[in-house]
């Protein structure tokens, strides 16, 4: 929404009767229409909405009684508050008259500027009330909608990732079986690429849905910005120009949100330029471990820095850019920079905004840099799990979905791990006690955080812990963005892995898991 100005109009049929009130009232800074006779006057308030009319009472044809009584009778303008001015005729039945035909005020000329600029004040702020009690209540229903919507969007994306990790569970047990110079290999390779593919657009649907604090990944954050901008290109006449320094530091991020980021800033500088043009992206490694950059986060950092060749955004505005509700777009949120300042500072890091007319915007983003590194991608699935010794020990996996457990069960017989199967938190409960009084006890189990009509990860993990302080367990769930795979640790997890998830994957998180101390 557009910050509104606020109009009032004045109606006279003397000139320097509406020069004089334009210059009284030009503090304020509004905007004031004039119109010099009734008819004019009624075809302006089709046209716009104003705060307040001036109506002169005294006019040749149209006088300001029977304009008034024009407007009352029209739904459009029935509630716009008219102040009759007149320079004659004080006597009570006239004052009457103009009350009953809808004025709510009369001042007489000639006119007191202090007092005619107190009444329009008065109007004015009332007006504004008005515009912000309508804005709000816009608001808080496009939120209400909002949340249902990505209540709807995190439900379909918890149930398709369902149905993605069966397929590329499956897919990577068939890699395992076949040899690579066999001829359907290269066809379930690219099988399972599209498959990773389509569990991109789940996250788009869980970054749509996501709220609360940012599930931390090691990742590249250069392999971010080319998949969420290429993305967002398509189909626009701007193209991208990628600078990223071959060692670059990777970034401990929520990929979805940065990607929600990366894809609003873009699509800003794609806007910035209707007629096309590049959007340079550039990043760079920047030390500040002593803090010396204050203007960045005090640690190592990876800056990027999003620049378009637009009109560029006036420097008066710039610093309410990020704030909520402001945009300069007919057609804005005014949420976008707002969400993505949100993310950044959620991320430990900063966003600001540089600008000149007519030489382009620059976002600059500084996130902290990483210890660790992302994983390479450099083996096939087959290579890596082959390179590995086989497993012992003993896993229980509890899913509703019985692909999901059969999947993961054939994945974990693979790692040499003996694996049991339940369906939800009783009989997962009630079998981990059995298996601990027969000798037999569990190693470690694999809990779906959302169990449909069932005990859940969340409150089968309470219990377990229960019976076994030193139980060992990963949460797994569709919902990346449900706050307990953010701070599993706090629910009595010690690791969580999101659906889909591949054989590699797997496996890395068990090793890590069983080495851990609850």
């Amino acid at each position: 929404m557009l910050n509104e100005t606020i109009k009032i109009l004045i109606v006279d049929d003397r000139p320097e009767n509406l020069h004089a009130m334009q210059v009284t009232l030009a503090s304020l800074g509004i905007e004031i229409l004039t119109a010099s006779s009734g008819n004019e006057a009624l075809a302006l308030m089709l046209r716009h909405e104003f705060a307040l009319v001036l109506l002169d009472v005294q006019m040749p044809g149209m006088d300001g009684f029977e304009t008034a009584t024009l407007m009352q009778g029209n739904q459009a303008t029935r509630d716009v508050p008219i102040i009759f001015v007149t320079a004659i005729n004080k006597d009570q039945r006239h004052v009457f008259k103009g009350y009953e035909t809808g004025a709510v005020d009369y001042l007489f000329k000639p006119l007191d500027a202090d007092i005619l600029l107190s009444k329009v004040k008065v109007f004015i702020k009332l007006h504004q009330a008005k515009l912000d009690a309508a804005r709000i209540h816009q608001e808080l229903l496009k939120t209400r909608n909002l949340e249902s919507l990505g209540f709807l969007a995190g439900g379909i994306a918890h149930d398709f990732n369902n149905i993605l990790a069966a397929i590329m569970g499956n897919i990577d047990l068939c890699l395992m079986k076949i040899s690579p110079d066999d001829e359907t290999y290269p066809l379930l390779e690219a099988v399972n690429k599209a498959t990773s593919r389509a569990t991109k657009l789940t996250q788009q649907l869980l970054t749509f849905a996501r709220g609360g604090n940012p599930v931390m990944t090691i990742a590249s954050i250069s392999e971010v910005i080319t998949a969420s901008a290429d993305f967002v290109l398509r189909g626009s006449k701007a193209a991208c120009h990628y600078d990223f320094p071959s060692d670059l530091w990777s970034v401990e991020m929520d990929t979805g949100q940065i990607s929600q980021v990366i894809q609003n800033l873009v699509i800003n500088a794609i806007q910035a330029m209707p007629e096309g043009g590049i959007i340079d992206i550039r990043c760079q490694n920047v030390p500040n471990s002593d803090g010396t950059n204050t203007t960045l986060p005090p640690t190592d950092c990876v800056t990027v820095t999003i620049h378009d060749t637009g009109q560029g955004i006036p420097e008066s505005l710039m610093n309410k850019i990020f704030d909520p509700y402001f945009t300069t777009k007919e057609t804005g949120s005014g949420l976008g920079l707002a969400l993505c300042h949100s993310i950044i500072t959620k991320h430990g890091g900063k966003i600001m905004g540089v600008s000149k007319p007519e030489q382009g915007t620059s976002f600059m983003i500084a996130l902290p840099a990483a210890k660790g590194k992302a994983e390479a991608l450099d083996k096939s699935t087959a290579e890596r799990i082959l390179s590995t010794p086989k497993r012992t020990g003993r896993i229980m996996v509890m899913d509703d979905d019985e692909q999901i457990r059969e999947m993961t069960k054939k994945m974990l017989s693979l790692f040499g791990y003996e694996v049991l199967l339940v369906k939800d938190g009783d009989e997962a409960l009630s079998l981990y006690e059995k298996q601990q009084k027969a000798g037999r006890p569990v190693d470690l189990v694999i809990m779906d955080l959302t169990i449909p009509g069932g005990m859940g990860g969340k409150e089968t993990m309470a219990k377990l812990r229960q019976i076994t302080p030193s139980a060992k367990a990963i949460v797994a769930s569709g919902y990346a963005n449900d706050p307990i795979m953010a701070a599993y640790r706090d629910y009595g997890f010690l690791a969580g892995i999101h659906k889909p998830f591949q054989l590699t994957e797997l496996r890395d998180i068990i090793d890590k898991t069983l080495q851990l101390h609850p």
